[in-house]
């Protein structure tokens, strides 16, 4: 007999048995919540539009915006200052969505009445888009972005430099402010809640009603003054600003080596004559 086989075998436990599920009501409330979107600026941004849309201006916070991410309200001031930054980025989100096509100053006029378009569906796209707008001016890519472009197109055409500058202010104020009263709707002169068609009637009824003889212009041009719906008037604005901005148009100064080049060239062709 082989004296290994007096040795002590190890002992074989059988296979451990898998743990006992703990029942559902105590199972940590992290494990079944669904995975967090990474916190980031942009996704609270992100968030913050989508509680725009929801919610409008009135109802967004910081709160709701970091309840949309599942986190806690102090969470979100590692990547945002205040509320007040949050409502800038916010803003400049929106401008985001305008696309600037490549600047073409042979069709300046219709590329500046596009970018109106362009903003005043944008302000409309989400709710309170407008309103947001107002008292705010973009900052950081945004507003570089737009200003350089605004130069590449006008500045070939001869419009000056401070007329460039001020464009970005005029048209912002006047997209914003036409898109803040379309949400808003007509007010009724009562106070009472009126279809527009019925408030537009009662104000057309009343200046007809005025004697002819010293209200002859009122007369005469009542069809204008209540025609045109907010797509046109909205056009008219635009068409106003953009004759404007051409009436600035002066022939670009030429640089100075290629004034002298000029000179160069008109004294080679009078010693050649």
């Amino acid at each position: 007999m082989d004296s290994r086989d007096d040795e002590p075998h190890p002992r074989t436990d059988p296979a451990a048995p898998d743990p006992i599920p703990e029942p559902p009501w105590r199972v940590d409330a992290r494990a079944r919540a669904e995975p967090r979107i990474p916190l980031t600026r942009d996704a609270i941004v992100e968030a913050a539009l989508h509680v725009l849309d929801r919610d409008g201006l009135d109802g967004l916070s910081m709160r709701r915006v970091a309840e949309e991410l599942g986190a806690g309200a102090a969470s979100l001031y590692w990547h945002v200052r205040n509320k007040g930054e949050l409502l800038q980025l916010l803003m400049e989100r929106l401008a985001d969505e305008v696309e600037l096509p490549h600047p073409d100053p042979s069709r300046w006029q219709e590329q500046l009445k596009d970018l109106g378009r362009q903003m005043r569906a944008g302000a409309h796209r989400h709710r309170d888009g407008a309103r947001i707008t107002l008292g705010r001016v973009p900052s950081g890519p945004t507003i570089a972005r737009f200003t350089e472009w605004l130069f590449e197109l006008l500045t070939p055409v001869g419009i000056p430099d401070r007329v460039i500058a001020y464009l970005g202010d005029l048209a912002a104020l006047y997209v914003g402010a036409y898109a803040f009263e379309e949400s808003l709707g007509l007010a009724s002169p009562t106070g009472e809640d009126l279809p527009p068609e019925q408030i537009v009637a009662m104000f057309r009824d009343y200046l007809l009603s005025l004697p002819v003889d010293r209200f002859p212009h009122i007369h005469r041009a009542i069809g204008d003054l209540f025609d045109g719906d907010p797509d046109q008037r909205f056009e008219f604005g635009i068409d106003v600003i953009v004759r404007g901005i051409g009436t600035y148009a002066r022939p670009r100064i030429l640089e100075p080596d290629r004034q002298s080049k000029k000179r160069s060239s008109s004294q080679t062709n009078q010693i050649g004559d």
